[in-house]
């Protein structure tokens, strides 16, 4: 396919590191080595924001995370400026923002739901933001889903139509990955544990729709008390999972290892991943886990099927009683969890690949730009 003459817009609502932020991330330079021209613009509040300049991907700071004026007059100057071509959204604001301007200029858009989000808002609030999204999605060429269970789940809140979209995986690049990944020694080292015993890991935005609370409260039920849990990453839930952790009396038992760009690199200190999320579009850090041969829990939720499959042993019950008898059984035997492991490892490995992830997204660029 023959590079648009005219660069491509992407526009995010963080920069922290998640499956959004790093998505982008290698969609940018996925498409910079092949001739196309890239812009990034969102907020620079992570390590990710960096990591386009180091790869060579412009970067403009812009507070895509809130609603102002004068956010969407700076990206009608930059669309204008740098006579984009496209502009590609990621998230609620992004979205927002990136479609209004795209109408008001003549610029094709397309929009990335990375998770449908909205359970916890109010009812006003909430018939609100579907409105919203019905009202962009007829100024959207063509609106991307991450899933086949969240496309499903778009089209019968009506957010979209059916010809409008088009489902693409997320995928991950196996050769980085286990180059970066620590052997288990070494990540354990890294991150404070000791060199022997359990330990279990999520690297996960700290927001109520993870439930990294209901891990906590797993492992406290798990009767090896050398059990350790490792939690990667930050946000609004910081405090009241600290507290919890305190509250529970796990002390040095819980690890809080902040915001890590890469975590995966991190995964092998883990005999087990957990994922208890309620909701999810389709979780890189999952798949990043299954890649590296670690086995995973995860709640038994749409998203968590995709990945895993219907009928995976890995899928379990969202009670921390669940969770706390399939760990404890997984620890307890060698021989399951190794055999967890290798099964998730190849269906990640054969099924999700960042090359066809990563074409599949320009091939919607050239569809829509005519190309």
């Amino acid at each position: 396919m023959t590079a648009p003459a005219r660069p491509i817009l992407q526009l995010l609502v963080s920069t922290q590191p998640g499956g959004g932020p790093q998505h982008v991330l290698a969609l940018s330079t996925f498409l910079r080595a092949r001739g196309w021209r890239c812009l990034v613009a969102g907020p620079r509040d992570g390590a990710v924001f960096e990591r386009f300049a180091a790869s060579g991907v412009e970067a403009v700071a812009l507070e895509t995370d809130r609603v102002r004026a004068s956010t969407l007059a700076h990206i009608v100057r930059l669309v204008r400026d740098r006579d984009v071509g496209l502009i590609h959204s990621h998230g609620k604001g992004a979205g927002l923002y990136g479609r209004l301007v795209a109408r008001a200029l003549g610029v094709p858009a397309v929009h990335t739901f990375h998770g449908l989000h909205f359970e916890a808002y109010g009812a006003a609030r909430r018939a609100a933001y579907l409105a919203l999204e019905r009202w962009l999605a007829r100024w959207t060429a063509v609106v991307i889903n991450v899933s086949r269970a969240q496309e499903a789940e778009g089209l019968a809140l009506r957010l979209f139509e059916r010809r409008q979209s088009r489902v693409v995986v997320n995928g991950v690049d196996v050769a980085p990955l286990t180059a970066t990944a620590l052997d288990r020694a070494d990540a354990r080292a890294a991150l404070g544990l000791p060199p022997t015993g359990p330990v279990v890991g999520c690297a996960a935005r700290f927001d109520p729709v993870k439930r990294l609370g209901l891990l906590l409260r797993a492992v406290t039920r798990v009767s090896d008390a050398a059990l350790r849990v490792v939690l990667i990453g930050r946000g609004t839930e910081e405090r009241r999972l600290r507290a919890l952790a305190v509250e529970l009396g796990l002390g040095q038992r819980a690890v809080f290892a902040g915001e890590v760009l890469d975590a995966a690199r991190f995964f092998r200190a883990f005999d087990v991943y957990v994922a208890p999320s309620a909701k999810e579009g389709m979780p890189l850090a999952v798949l990043e886990a299954m890649a590296l041969g670690v086995p995973v829990l995860a709640s038994d939720i749409p998203a968590h099927r995709e990945l895993l499959g219907t009928t995976s042993p890995g899928l379990v019950a969202d009670t921390p009683d669940a969770v706390a008898n399939a760990l404890s059984a997984l620890l307890a035997d060698d021989e399951t969890r190794r055999a967890l492991g290798a099964e998730q490892r190849t269906r990640a490995r054969s099924e999700f690949d960042a090359g066809q992830m990563l074409s599949a997204v320009a091939a919607i660029y050239g569809e829509v730009l005519g190309l």
